[in-house]
């Protein structure tokens, strides 16, 4: 069994539009500030095509799962052609004065949160948002991408028939029974497609809820807002999710290594089983994606591969009036890179393995 090749190329688009909306937040205030900007791209690798308009070129590379904006007076010599041709001292990114430099490095991250933000407006207003139950039936709607249920390959439309033996008839004898195995392993017996199939599952504990969980939803009927509550839900769910995501800080770094983090593999997964699912699903998705980008890009962390880091190096500059040597950015951009490498190959492989539980 093997991933279909539409989940592939739908979860490339939607990381490209992710990526491009970023760029497109440090490209459109670098020329606000009549910067100039030599290349705009989505994707890195060789190209595979490019077009001149007004001065910069527009790229489409091969690897799409990232992309670039090569501004001129920000030396990233790791993006893009190393040769930067010469511009006016006006129109470098140097020229500027601090406050400007810093709003082109955080308008990228900046514009994934007001994409989010527009998400879910248009989410709550537009597609609808869980409200009630549709049936009481033991019947998963969406097994949540990450938890225990999802790690275990079960899927939209599987039937939970019985846990550790205990007969489920209807969705409410699944907490009950779940709540009580204190996180020790459970037999989750299901019916998939008229064939009975069994599972072994950990709950996790939610410290929310206060209870043991395995991450199954059951179908729901979902309901539009007014535009009003609609724009109050954007606010409120985006101030939840960066305030939820640094109190479990700790937690989400110990996910990564437990394989409970998810890359592009595991998006691909997701995506596959999100065929057939109300439009909330995917909208919900691109929501955390962007939210985490927008949150992960802003780390204070002095590694010029992240946003956060190029300002806290400027800030640091002029804290003591002193710019740091090409050598000095050299080696901090090599430790950030090789840091990302390190945790995109680890997420690659938690990505496999969960892989090889769900297929084999």
């Amino acid at each position: 069994m093997g991933f279909d090749f539409n989940a592939i190329w739908k979860t490339l688009l939607l990381l490209s539009l992710l990526v491009v909306v970023h760029e497109y937040g440090h490209f459109i205030t670098a020329r606000l500030f009549v910067v100039e900007v030599h290349e705009f791209s989505v994707g890195f690798g060789p190209l595979i095509g490019k077009l001149n308009w007004r001065g910069v070129q527009y790229s489409f590379r091969w690897v799409l799962l990232g992309g670039f904006c090569k501004i001129a007076g920000m030396d990233i010599a790791l993006e893009g052609d190393p040769s930067e041709p010469q511009v006016k001292p006006e129109e470098s990114f140097n020229y500027l004065k601090l406050w400007k430099k810093v709003v082109v490095i955080a308008a990228g991250p900046i514009s994934n949160l007001i994409l989010a933000m527009l998400l879910i407006f248009v989410m709550s207003a537009f597609v609808g948002l869980p409200m009630s139950v549709k049936s009481p039936a033991p019947i998963i709607e969406q097994a949540t991408p990450g938890s225990p249920a999802f790690e275990a390959g079960l899927k939209s439309g599987d039937k939970i028939v019985a846990i550790d033996g205990n007969p489920v008839k209807v969705w409410s004898d699944i907490p009950k029974l779940v709540s009580k195995s204190g996180g020790r392993t459970l037999k989750i017996t299901i019916e998939r497609q008229k064939q009975i199939l069994e599972k072994k599952i950990t709950p996790y504990y939610n410290p929310a809820e206060k209870r043991y969980l395995i991450g199954v939803s059951p179908w729901l009927n979902y309901e539009r807002t007014s535009i009003g509550e609609a724009a109050k839900k954007a606010v409120v769910f985006t101030g939840e999710f960066i305030w939820m995501f640094f109190k479990s800080f700790g937690e989400i770094i110990s996910l990564a290594f437990k394989g409970g983090v998810m890359g592009p593999i595991g998006m691909v997964t997701v995506i596959e089983q999100s065929a057939g699912l109300p439009l909330y699903h995917l909208f919900f998705l691109l929501v955390q994606i962007s939210l985490f980008l927008f949150i992960f890009n802003m780390l204070p962390i002095p590694l010029p591969l992240l946003d956060g880091g190029w300002i806290v190096i400027l800030l640091l500059e002029k804290l003591f009036r002193k710019e740091f040597s090409v050598e000095q950015k050299a080696a901090a951009q090599m430790v950030g890179l090789m840091a990302m490498l390190a945790l995109g190959v680890l997420v690659t492989y938690n990505d496999i393995v969960r892989l090889v539980r769900m297929y084999f």
